[in-house]
């Protein structure tokens, strides 16, 4: 098998829903600063003070910075099964897990899972969309990173709660375990059908 072959991209839509839901709050944060800058550039805001220019223009910056990664990085956000790994790409971050670690996949139902009553209220509205979709479990054998750190760059609700391994609610599930399933059979097939290496004897040894 050749070492290019990888399977396609799959949209992690659960990252996309957690990052993109302050979108809009990001993008109204960014109007009032820029437009409170202007105002007070020009004269018109007197409760002012002219010192608090500066930050409000800082601020307008990082809120749209904020808008522009909420609104387009979601996008770059996908799983993706290779030759001998499974990938995992946010736009900050990319984690490849290497098919040592994983034991098998299966399909979950994403509000069996995580049952909406258990979820924190700020978390329910926006993943009330996913409580009866499926999603593709990838039970692992140890975590690859520390789970604080996943939970900082991916999700809370990407790590599985009944045993190590990822939740991934993509946009064709069966399609993307089809592909990792075939991968994956190939790359233990490529490892049972190895040639051992060279063993040496005592006569080996001796004859020098």
């Amino acid at each position: 098998m050749s070492k290019k072959q990888k399977s396609e991209r799959y949209h992690l839509l659960l990252y996309r829903e957690v990052v993109g839901r302050h979108a809009r709050k990001a993008l109204l944060l960014a109007c009032l600063f820029l437009g409170l800058w202007i105002l007070v550039d020009r004269g018109y805001a007197h409760w002012l003070e002219r010192d608090t220019q500066r930050w409000l223009f800082a601020g307008g910056l990082v809120a749209f910075a904020y808008w522009l990664f909420a609104r387009f990085g979601p996008g770059l956000a996908y799983a993706q099964a290779h030759h001998d790994h499974l990938r995992l790409q946010t736009p900050i971050f990319r984690l490849n897990i290497s098919y040592r670690r994983i034991i098998n996949t299966r399909p979950v139902v994403f509000g069996k899972l995580f049952p909406p009553e258990n979820m924190p209220r700020r978390d329910r509205r926006p993943l009330k969309p996913f409580l009866g979709a499926t999603a593709l479990g990838i039970d692992l054998r140890g975590w690859p990173l520390p789970t604080w750190l996943l939970r900082l760059f991916l999700s809370r609700y990407m790590l599985a709660n009944d045993q190590i391994g990822f939740v991934l609610l993509i946009d064709d599930w069966m399609r993307f375990s089809t592909q990792l399933t075939s991968l994956l059979g190939n790359w233990r097939a490529s490892r049972q059908q190895r040639p051992p290496g060279p063993s040496f004897g005592a006569s080996d040894l001796l004859s020098d």
